[in-house]
């Protein structure tokens, strides 16, 4: 935004697109000063795997105007299977924090119920295939808990816990924005801030299962 930036250095026109994951406040911040130099931005962040964007099967969030959009959808198109327009400006970062804030919770309390049914007598992959053919089936399950959790296959350079607690700050400060209290992400933030306390930063996000069994 500064001299150097975009809004100082683009050309009247220009359109912006933000794939990143921020705050709602920066994206509607950055959409009003890009404005006022004569472009338009849109915030457009990404869900799914490393290899979704490989495979151009990323699912693209977007705040914009029905305008603006329609000029950048068959664009961001060959990167996603699905472009869901959210709203206005900022809706995209609103809907992709509340999604991931929702995944974060889940791996905690699945971590959580993992090492209770071990403890209690049950194998972990009998307890993951057990409640996948019921009611507790989740995303989560199939893919953070046998894919990660069962094997204990928490890789570096994946999503790590330090970037779980950046979009939990966002959705807290989010949430407070909105009147509401955010008891369970201040929850979950604070497991995500245990584990990299404890050394588990740097590794994928669901390790958090380790310092669960650690107590």
């Amino acid at each position: 935004m500064g001299k150097e930036g975009i809004a100082g250095t683009g050309k009247r026109g220009l359109i912006v697109v933000d794939l990143s994951t921020t705050s709602v406040a920066e994206a509607r911040v950055v959409g009003v000063g890009l404005a006022a130099a004569g472009m338009e931005f849109s915030d457009a962040p990404v869900a799914r795997t490393r290899e979704a964007a490989a495979a151009g099967t990323l699912s693209i969030m977007v705040g914009a105007s029905p305008v603006l959009f329609a000029r950048i959808e068959p664009l961001l198109r060959y990167m996603a299977s699905d472009v869901t327009h959210c709203g206005a400006l900022g809706c995209g970062q609103v809907v992709k924090l509340i999604n991931n804030t929702l995944v974060f919770e889940h791996v905690v309390a699945l971590a959580e119920l993992m090492v209770v049914g071990a403890r209690a007598g049950v194998a972990p992959e009998i307890l993951l295939q057990a409640v996948a053919k019921g009611s507790g089936d989740s995303f989560v399950l199939r893919n953070h808990g046998m894919k990660a959790m069962l094997p204990r296959h928490f890789p570096e350079r994946s999503f790590p816990p330090e970037y779980v607690l950046k979009d939990l700050g966002y959705t807290i400060e989010l949430a407070q924005s909105c009147g509401v209290e955010p008891r369970l992400p201040a929850v979950a933030q604070s497991y995500y801030q245990a584990a990299v306390a404890k050394g588990l930063g740097g590794r994928y996000f669901p390790a958090i299962i380790e310092l669960i069994e650690e107590g």
